[in-house]
């Protein structure tokens, strides 16, 4: 059976603060399953997508957990390897400090499971079974062998044809380094569809205007760059320069901004391959991102289609522009 979209990633365990403030305060918090890779595939099968993911986790409950999640909510895990000698990641969500409205991320993933994937978990034949590939620029950051599983993955679809998504989704906690960021990877901005933000942007071209870094990208062959702003909207720029913006959706309701940036990455792929144009898509993708910020969790609240349109037709903040 041909599957839509792969992706390669760590899924780590979630320990998301119940109450804002500093950790050292926190007493609760709640269990989610999330990766910036695996939201955008558990995004894309709520609305209607056959989605697959490459990753390891541990022999643990925690990983577990990640594979009984996944399965749960449509994502294919027969390519997810179990370790029996490394740890499932974890990661601590603080909220709502020290800026109201943000949450900061405290990662624990040091060798962890995932940190281990290398080129030979990556089987060639499973991945050509696709439509497309989904890659961002976090795993790359984890190890060596770790950036090597997703240059082979890049290459695999690059030279069979596949259509590829990046997500620069620069972590510089990770990268710790903007030149060594830079140089690992801009090779995979040649891609079908990108999205990334202006802090991104500044890391990939310093000191370049945003539409002239754009039109860099454009021009190694890429058709679509989507600019993400958070709560000011989005911005996408086709092949041929044409811009189009949308205002975001200002909700009543924030509770942890984690995991929006998946969702509406999720939500304007769903709409481009749905045949869907460009503004439609942003329209969809910044609803997308607006209900996820509502709860708790990164992917609790990514919506199906019927869930877009009610949103949409309840809602009446967001304008699309041109």
């Amino acid at each position: 059976m041909k599957l839509d979209f792969i992706s390669i990633g760590e899924v780590m365990i979630q320990l998301n603060a119940v109450s804002p403030g500093p950790l050292r305060y926190v007493k609760y918090f709640e269990v989610h399953v999330a990766g910036s890779e695996a939201n955008m595939l558990v995004g894309l099968s709520k609305l209607g997508f056959k989605t697959s993911i490459i990753t390891r986790v541990g022999d643990d409950e925690f990983g577990k957990l990640v594979i009984g999640f996944l399965r749960g909510e449509g994502v294919d895990v027969s390519r997810v390897k179990i370790d029996d000698s490394a740890p499932t990641g974890i990661y601590f969500i603080q909220r709502h400090f020290p800026v109201p409205g943000e949450s900061t991320v405290f990662y624990y993933r040091h060798g962890s499971a995932a940190s281990r994937l290398s080129p030979e978990d990556v089987d060639e034949e499973y991945v050509l079974n696709h439509r497309g590939v989904i890659l961002t620029g976090i795993t790359p950051a984890l190890s060596s062998s770790c950036y090597a599983a997703v240059e082979k993955m890049y290459r695999i679809a690059k030279h069979n044809g596949l259509d590829i998504v990046f997500d620069t989704n620069i972590r510089m906690k990770l990268w710790r380094d903007a030149l060594r960021a830079r140089t690992a990877l801009t090779p995979f901005l040649q891609s079908k569809i990108v999205f990334t933000n202006n802090k991104d942007l500044e890391v990939l071209f310093p000191g370049e205007h945003l539409k002239e870094a754009i039109s860099k990208i454009l021009g190694k062959g890429c058709e679509i760059v989507v600019v993400k702003l958070g709560d000011k909207g989005a911005a996408a720029y086709d092949s041929k320069m044409n811009e189009y913006r949308i205002e975001a959706f200002k909700t009543p309701i924030i509770e942890d901004v984690i995991g929006a940036g998946d969702a509406f990455n999720a939500a304007f792929l769903a709409s481009i391959y749905r045949g869907l144009s460009i503004d439609q898509a942003l329209l969809y993708a910044v609803a997308a991102g607006a209900l996820v910020v509502t709860v708790r969790g990164d992917v609790e609240a990514q919506p199906s289609w019927k869930d877009l349109e009610v949103f949409l037709e309840s809602f009446k903040g967001g304008v699309v522009l041109r």
